[in-house]
């Protein structure tokens, strides 16, 4: 009496489930075969064939292949551990080298800037210079014009001091007749 109160319903009974031996090693198989579809051989593939391997030979106690499979789900958390420290550790250098690219970048447009405001100063200064060869020539062409006109004034100097010479000459010829006459 006391039994049939503590079950909820009398319709409800125990159902006694067999695992086999047998029917472990399959489940254990194929769970192993879909893990070892995702793993590299880099990662430790050979391990789970080992495991695989002693699984089909049922020579080995189940005991073993539970310890090698803990081992193998040791190894590749740490595994997992060292690839997210690695992801980590590449994305940090990611991040510096692209603050890298961006600062170089920049420093190169701004030497583009400077680059070209040297060249337009150059052109600038090529036509000031041009400027000032065509004021120089321009400067020459009337040093010798006046150079020209100077010497043309000093050959009509000279020729009017000889004529003023000579009439002084003259006049004193004449003004000594003039006397000697008076």
């Amino acid at each position: 009496d006391l039994f049939k109160k503590t079950l909820p319903s009398a319709s409800m009974s125990f159902v006694q489930v067999q695992s086999t031996l047998s029917l472990q090693r399959k489940e254990a198989m194929a769970v192993l075969v879909q893990v070892r579809e995702h793993v590299q051989v880099s990662q430790g593939r050979h391990r789970i064939d080992i495991v695989m391997l002693a699984l089909s030979g049922k020579k080995i106690g189940f005991e073993k292949v539970i310890t090698m499979i803990d081992e193998l789900v040791t190894t590749l958390k740490k595994e997992q551990v060292d690839d997210e420290t690695k992801k980590l550790y590449c994305g940090v250098q990611f991040d510096e080298s692209d603050d890298k690219k961006k600062a170089l970048e920049r420093t190169l447009a701004d030497l583009q800037t400077v680059i070209e405001e040297t060249k337009e100063g150059i052109a600038t200064a090529t036509e000031e210079i041009a400027a000032l060869l065509k004021g120089i020539t321009e400067l020459d062409k009337s040093v010798a014009q006046a150079t020209e006109q100077r010497q043309a004034e000093n050959a009509e100097y000279k020729d009017l001091m000889a004529s003023n010479g000579a009439a002084k000459e003259l006049i004193l010829f004449a003004k000594n007749r003039m006397n000697k006459f008076y």
